[in-house]
C-alpha cells in the first residue's frame, strides 16, 4: 500500500470528486472544457491550466481553453492550430503519450521559448488523453508552488479522463440533436410512396414518388405485380413482404424490409398495408406506404450511442443518470435501491505491461461477467475507466446487496484470459442501500464511493456495506 493520504488530501480528493460530478453533457463543451480546465488547475495546486485537443491527423494542435488565473496573467497571441513539430517541451506528453513532469523549466531543454505576453513558467506538468488509440486531448498545469510529483499526475490523469468522457459524450449528443432536427424537417418533407395491390389479380401500383425514393430514371419501369416489386427487395425479406401482402380483409401490416435501389444501392424501408374490402365485388385490395427510413435508424444509432459506454456495450453514467431520475428500478411501495461501486485492482499493470488492446479486452470481459451476475430488473453501467456501477432493485436488503457484492468480488477475481494471455485482476465494492423514492444517484454514489475508499485502503479485493465494517 502507498503512503497513507493526509485529512487534508483526502477533502482535496473528495472536492475534486464533487466538482467533477457537478459537471454533466447537460452543459455545452464549452462549459464542461472550461470549468474541467479550473478543477485542474486547484486539484493540482497549480497557478496556470491549459486544455487543448490534438486533431485526427496527430501532427496539429487545435488550441482549447485556458484556465481563467491563466488568462488573466497572459497577453500572448495564438493561432487557433498549432503543429505539434513546432511546440516545445509543453507538447512533449502529446508526443511521448505520457505524463511529463518539468520541475525546472528555466533548464529545461527543448523548451524552445514562450510567445510575448505568455506568463512565464517555472514548473510544468503536462498529461494526454488517449483514447481508441489516439491522443485525443492535452492537459496541462503550471507553477506549482512546490514540485509535481506522481500524486499530482493520479488526480489530473482523473480530472482529464472525466472531461474527456463528457467531451465525447456531448460531441455524440450534439450529433444526436442536430440529426433528430434533420429527421423532423425530412419528416415534413418525406418522399413516402404510396401503392396500391390487388391480391386476387397480383396487381401493384406505385405512384410517382417511388421513382426519387428508387433512383430510378427515364428507362425504369415501375413495378407491375409482386414478382417485379421483389426484385427491388433483398432476398431475404421476400417472404415477409409475401406475408405483409397477403391479404386479409381489415388486416394491418408492418414489414421493415431492405429494398435495393435501381443504383444498386441497399436501404432499410418500412412497408405498411392496410386491406379493405373491394367497393364492388369481393375479395380485397391493399392500401400501402413504402418510406425509407435511414435517417430514422441513423438517429436511433446515435441514441443508442449517446446513453451506452462503445466499449464495453453497458450503459454509461447519463443512463443510468436518468434511469434513476424516472425511478426506473421501483415497482413497489417497499422496494429499495442497492448501488454497488466497482473500482478493479490490479487494472493499471495490464494497461502498463501488455498494453491498452488487452485492458480493453479485459474491461469488456469484467463487463460481461458483471452483466451475467444480476437479474433481469437490475443495471450494469460503466463509469469510466476502470470503474463499474451494479445496481440491484427490488426488495432489497443488507443480505441480498452483501451477497450479490461477494459474488462480483469473486466473479472479478477468477482468470481472464485476454488476448491469449493468462491475467489476474481482482475487485472492490462499494455499497450503499436506499429506500428513499427520491433518492438521488450523486447521494447514494457518494455514499458507495465512501464505502469504496475504506475498502481500498484496506488493502481492495473484498466488499463494503456503508455503515459496517470492512469485509474479508
Amino acid at each position: 500500500m502507498g503512503t497513507p493520504l493526509s485529512d487534508a488530501a483526502k477533502a482535496l480528493h473528495v472536492t475534486i470528486v464533487r466538482d467533477l460530478d457537478e459537471l454533466s453533457t447537460a452543459q455545452t463543451e464549452s462549459e464542461i472544457i472550461q470549468r474541467g480546465v479550473d478543477i485542474a488547475q486547484a486539484a493540482t495546486g497549480s497557478r496556470i491550466a491549459y486544455l487543448h485537443f490534438i486533431n485526427d491527423d496527430q501532427s496539429s494542435i487545435e488550441l482549447g481553453v485556458w484556465s481563467h488565473d491563466t488568462l488573466a496573467g497572459c497577453q500572448a497571441v495564438y493561432d487557433r492550430h498549432y503543429p505539434i513539430a513546432a511546440a516545445g517541451i509543453w507538447a512533449e506528453s502529446a508526443r511521448t503519450r505520457r505524463a511529463c513532469i518539468d520541475n525546472d523549466y528555466a533548464a529545461a531543454q527543448g523548451k524552445r521559448g514562450l510567445p510575448d505576453g505568455h506568463v512565464h513558467l517555472r514548473r510544468h506538468l503536462g498529461l494526454p488523453v488517449v483514447d481508441e488509440g489516439l491522443v485525443r486531448m492535452l492537459v496541462g498545469v503550471g507553477n506549482k508552488p512546490i514540485d509535481y510529483d506522481e500524486n499530482d499526475v493520479a488526480l489530473l490523469d482523473m480530472v482529464a479522463r472525466r472531461i474527456w468522457s463528457l467531451t465525447r459524450q456531448r460531441r455524440l449528443l450534439e450529433q444526436y440533436i442536430d440529426l433528430a432536427r434533420r429527421f423532423r424537417h425530412v419528416q415534413e418533407l418525406a418522399l413516402i410512396c404510396g401503392f396500391e395491390y390487388d391480391v386476387d389479380e397480383d396487381r401493384i401500383s406505385f405512384d410517382a414518388v417511388f421513382d426519387p425514393i428508387f433512383h430510378a430514371d427515364a428507362f425504369s419501369e415501375r413495378p407491375g405485380n409482386l414478382a417485379a416489386f421483389l426484385e427491388r427487395v433483398a432476398p431475404g425479406d421476400h417472404e415477409e413482404v409475401r406475408a405483409a401482402v397477403g391479404g386479409e380483409a381489415t388486416a394491418r401490416r408492418v414489414a421493415r424490409i431492405t429494398c435495393l435501389r435501381y443504383s444498386g444501392e441497399h436501404f432499410p424501408a418500412e412497408l405498411k398495408v392496410e386491406f379493405r374490402p373491394r367497393e364492388v365485388g369481393r375479395g380485397v385490395i391493399g392500401i400501402g406506404i413504402l418510406q425509407d427510413i435511414s435517417e430514422e435508424l441513423a438517429v436511433e444509432d446515435l441514441r443508442q450511442r449517446a446513453d451506452h459506454d462503445p466499449l464495453t456495450g453497458l450503459p454509461n453514467r447519463r443512463h443510468l443518470d436518468h434511469w434513476f431520475s424516472q425511478g426506473l428500478g421501483r415497482r413497489g411501495d417497499n422496494d429499495g435501491v442497492a448501488f454497488l461501486y466497482v473500482d478493479l485492482d490490479d487494472f493499471k499493470p495490464v494497461n502498463d505491461r501488455f498494453g491498452h488492446a488487452a485492458g480493453d479486452e479485459v474491461l469488456r470481459i469484467v463487463a460481461q461477467r458483471l452483466a451475467h451476475a444480476v437479474r433481469k430488473d437490475d443495471l450494469v453501467a460503466r463509469l469510466g475507466g476502470d470503474e463499474f456501477a451494479v445496481v440491484q432493485t427490488g426488495r432489497v436488503t443488507r443480505e441480498s446487496a452483501a451477497v450479490l457484492a461477494g459474488k462480483i468480488v469473486k466473479l472479478i477475481a477468477e482468470p481472464i484470459t485476454a488476448l491469449g494471455r493468462p491475467l489476474q485482476i481482482g475487485a472492490s465494492v462499494g455499497v450503499a442501500i436506499s429506500y428513499d423514492a427520491q433518492c438521488a444517484l450523486d447521494e447514494i454514489c457518494a455514499a458507495a464511493d465512501a464505502a469504496l475508499y475504506k475498502v481500498k485502503a484496506a488493502g481492495g479485493r473484498r466488499y463494503l456495506i456503508s455503515g459496517t465494517d470492512v469485509a474479508s
